[in-house]
């Protein structure tokens, strides 16, 4: 297969900041190293994301663990559309060498539905390019999405003892 030239990230951050985009395809090598900060907050979009998991259990992770492994994560999401997965958490999509990876995909007797999950209390603009975007790739990558929804965390939450994934999110 031949590797993607956008992924998700880079397209946001040409939203953002077009030079960004440029210095970050082209010049990798002068990106800041990721901050302890950084770190701390992707760590919290991935234990946000396995609560969301647990909205949609008994599915199977495309990405086996193994995020960077792209082409990969897209044979395997392939495969297990065709054999009749109903549930697959981090399913990888490519299309006109754009890559995205979509947090819970679902087959329900409607058809296949989709859902980004966010760690914030509610929706940003930049989660609208986000999602649009994965929308794109997904639908032409030959896979009729019926719905798409971003899931935020719920402010009215008050833990009382196991978090609770239904009212967390």
């Amino acid at each position: 297969m031949k590797k993607h030239i956008l992924s998700k990230s880079t397209y946001l951050r040409g939203t953002q900041c077009s030079k960004a985009l440029y210095l970050n395809k082209h010049h990798p090598e002068l990106r800041d190293p990721i901050s302890d900060a950084q770190q701390a907050i992707f760590d919290k979009g991935h234990l946000i994301g396995q609560y969301a998991w647990e909205l949609f259990p008994g599915g199977i992770d495309a990405s086996n663990g193994e995020p960077f492994e792209v082409e990969r994560s897209i044979l395997k999401t392939q495969e297990l559309i065709n054999t009749g997965q109903q549930v697959i958490y981090e399913a990888a999509f490519k299309y006109d060498g754009v890559l995205c990876y979509m947090d819970i995909l679902v087959k329900d007797d409607e058809g296949w539905k989709a859902y980004e999950v966010k760690g914030s209390t509610n929706l940003k603009n930049y989660h609208i390019d986000d999602t649009s975007l994965q929308y794109y790739v997904i639908t032409h990558s030959d896979l009729p999405l019926l719905d798409i929804s971003v899931v935020c965390l719920n402010n009215q939450y008050v833990r009382q003892g196991e978090i609770e994934a239904e009212k967390l999110l």
